[in-house]
């Protein structure tokens, strides 16, 4: 061990000890609750990010260690130009792969499975500031996914910068339920294989 450090003492934890005036239990929020309130902001949470060519092994680690299912796959210029989900990489991609290219799993890297920036799609940070948790929950069903990133759109160039993101796994707890399982049932095969997809 280092000498450098020195290791702290241990005090037994009295009766009656508290958080402290500062902290305050989770406030569960409702449907009717204005959207930003479980929106990830990003100017107060760094974003966990990934270069793609990182093996999906390792990023499934990172995902771990950070406490996120989302990463954010990016470029040397820190520009966003891909993401990757826990359940991209312990979905059937990896086994695909592995199949057709006749290749092992840890010589996968994220690139080989993420999304690429082409087919995100972001929600305008303008309309979301209207928004309700409810709105949000009902944009994740209808885009099947678990999670929606929030741009704030340069209306002169029209550049966009991701400024947070929403959670389906974030917003099942602020409101005390899985909001997945409101889901509504697919009518169509179309919509069941979109829902599996």
């Amino acid at each position: 061990m280092n000498d450098r450090f020195t290791v702290l003492p241990n005090l037994p934890l009295k009766p009656k000890s508290s958080f402290g005036p500062q902290t305050k239990p989770l406030a569960l929020v409702h449907k009717d609750s204005p959207a930003l309130s479980v929106m990830t902001d990003f100017a107060s949470v760094t974003p966990v990010t990934i270069h793609r060519e990182v093996p999906i092994n390792v990023a499934l680690k990172k995902m771990k260690t950070a406490g996120v299912r989302l990463l954010f796959v990016v470029n040397n210029a820190y520009e966003i130009i891909g993401l990757i989900t826990a359940n991209d990489i312990m979905g059937e991609r990896p086994i695909k792969i592995t199949q057709q290219a006749r290749t092992a799993r840890f010589d996968i890297t994220v690139t080989d499975i993420m999304t690429p920036q082409r087919d995100i799609q972001v929600l305008d940070a303008a309309r979301v500031q209207a928004a309700k948790v409810g709105d949000i929950v009902a944009t994740l069903h209808s885009l099947g996914r678990q999670h929606a990133l929030v741009a704030k759109i340069d209306e002169a160039t029209g550049a966009q910068t991701v400024i947070g993101m929403f959670s389906t796994s974030q917003i099942s707890k602020l409101l005390g339920h899985d909001v997945m399982q409101a889901a509504p049932p697919a009518s169509s095969l179309a919509e069941i294989v979109a829902k599996i997809g």
